[in-house]
């Protein structure tokens, strides 16, 4: 029997206890890697990008124009401040899964470690996913303060929340997709193509996830309108507009939670299904 069909067959033969135990137990082990003895390059990864462009966009260019207005009297951060939370909560999310999925997945294949456990293939999976998960949600309270308090002065983001159980369902799908989106490029992209998950994949859904214009804005650009509708950054910046500056225009919540909730399930699944292609290979 070859090494990847006995890991089959013990991960089929695990106990449904067994499995939840070792589900928790491969987060667990996850997260204490990230925040007890990695936390410096966590907290690098997570804050150095969205605090130098808040403090570029928010301070630097306000100060030295003199203009921090927005057509309709709010100020570029409060445009500004949904969208550096969504871009750090996904990107937190899918590089906390994607950068070591693809080396546990790469020769000697690491990974096997886990797959040699009694639990299903699935769960190995599916663990990687939530820690980054939790990895997104930690960054929006990392980043919070950051979007609060640096700005020009009298450029202070108008930020209040208006539902509380609409806010935690936003950011919980926003995360959970974060994480799964980071498991699925951490299986799909090869080890030698690291570099195009920057520059084709990262830096366009950055620039054009709406993090520095609400989606309306866009009407003018009907191609482009239709086009960013594709990208998942858009709507966790737009349903986060919603929530926290409900009098900007932003897409309706409707749109916002179908594409989070379902995003989340149709990506999870596409996820896990490349990463048994992946690790059983």
């Amino acid at each position: 029997m070859s090494a990847s069909s006995a890991t089959h067959a013990v991960a089929r033969a695990a106990p449904p206890v067994r499995t939840g135990r070792v589900f928790v137990a491969f987060v667990a082990r996850d997260l204490r890697v990230v925040f007890r003895k990695q936390p410096t390059a966590f907290l690098t990864r997570v804050l150095v990008e969205p605090l130098t462009r808040i403090f570029v966009f928010s301070y630097v260019l306000p100060s030295v124009s003199g203009r921090g207005q927005q057509p309709g009297g709010s100020s570029f951060s409060t445009v500004l401040a949904p969208g550096m939370l969504a871009t750090s909560m996904l990107f937190a999310g899918v590089l906390g899964v994607a950068m070591p999925m693809i080396g546990e997945l790469t020769y000697p294949k690491t990974v096997q470690d886990r797959l040699l456990t009694p639990a299903p293939v699935w769960a190995v999976g599916a663990a990687r996913a939530v820690s980054g998960a939790v990895q997104a949600l930690v960054s929006v309270l990392l980043v919070l303060p950051i979007v609060m308090f640096v700005h020009a002065p009298g450029q202070a983001p108008d930020i209040h929340v208006a539902n509380w159980p609409l806010l935690a369902v936003v950011v919980l799908f926003g995360s959970v997709l974060s994480g799964v989106i980071g498991l699925w490029l951490g299986t799909a992209i090869q080890p030698a193509h690291v570099s195009a998950l920057f520059g084709l994949v990262m830096m366009p859904a950055m620039m054009l996830g709406c993090v520095y214009y609400p989606w309306a804005s866009l009407a003018a650009i009907p191609w482009l309108h239709m086009l960013v509708l594709l990208n998942p950054v858009m709507y966790l910046s737009e349903g986060l507009r919603a929530v926290l500056t409900p009098g900007a225009a932003h897409l309706p919540l409707w749109a916002v939670l179908l594409a989070l909730v379902g995003g989340s399930a149709v990506v999870g699944a596409l996820s896990l299904r490349s990463f048994r292609r992946a690790a059983m290979d």
